[in-house]
C-alpha cells in the first residue's frame, strides 16, 4: 500500500479538518493544514496516519468518517456539543477509539519533541478557525 502525505494552506482542505485522508486508486493520501511548525505539520501528520491505519485494520470506512466529520461540525456550528472539542471525541463517533489512541500518541511525541502540549493545541485551533472561514461554517 502506498501513502503520500502532503501539508496544504488552510483553505484547500476538503472540508473543515486539520488533518483528513482518502483512498485513491494509487493508495492513501493524507493531508494536513499548514500550521507553520514542521514538529506541529508532524504531530498531525502522525496521527491520522496511526488513525487511518487502525480504522482501516478494523473495517471502519473513511466516507463515514467523513460523513461524521461533517456533521459533527455542522451541528458544532448551530450550537450543539459545546462540551466536545472535536468530532473524534464525540461518543458516537465510529472511529473515536482510534482517535484517542491516536492522540496519545501524539502526547508522547510532543514531549519527546520538547514541544507543548497546549501551544500545539493552540496552533491547531488558531488553523481550524481558518478552514473553517474558508468552508463556510
Amino acid at each position: 500500500m502506498t501513502y503520500k502525505f502532503i501539508i496544504k494552506p488552510p483553505k484547500m482542505m476538503r472540508y473543515p479538518t486539520i488533518g483528513d485522508y482518502y483512498k485513491t486508486k494509487n493508495g492513501w493520501i493524507i493531508e494536513v493544514a499548514d500550521l507553520g511548525d514542521s514538529d506541529y505539520n508532524f504531530l498531525v501528520f502522525l496521527h491520522e496516519f496511526i488513525e487511518l491505519y487502525l480504522t482501516q485494520r478494523r473495517g471502519i470506512s473513511e466516507p463515514n468518517i467523513k460523513k461524521f466529520d461533517e456533521w459533527f461540525e455542522r451541528e458544532k456550528a448551530r450550537g450543539y456539543f459545546s462540551r466536545i472539542v472535536e468530532a473524534g471525541r464525540h461518543p458516537k463517533a465510529p472511529y473515536r477509539h482510534e482517535h484517542i489512541f491516536a492522540e496519545k500518541i501524539e502526547k508522547l511525541l510532543i514531549k519527546e519533541l520538547g514541544a507543548n502540549w497546549q501551544k500545539y493545541v493552540e496552533a491547531v485551533d488558531k488553523i481550524f478557525e481558518e478552514v473553517k472561514k474558508y468552508k463556510n461554517l
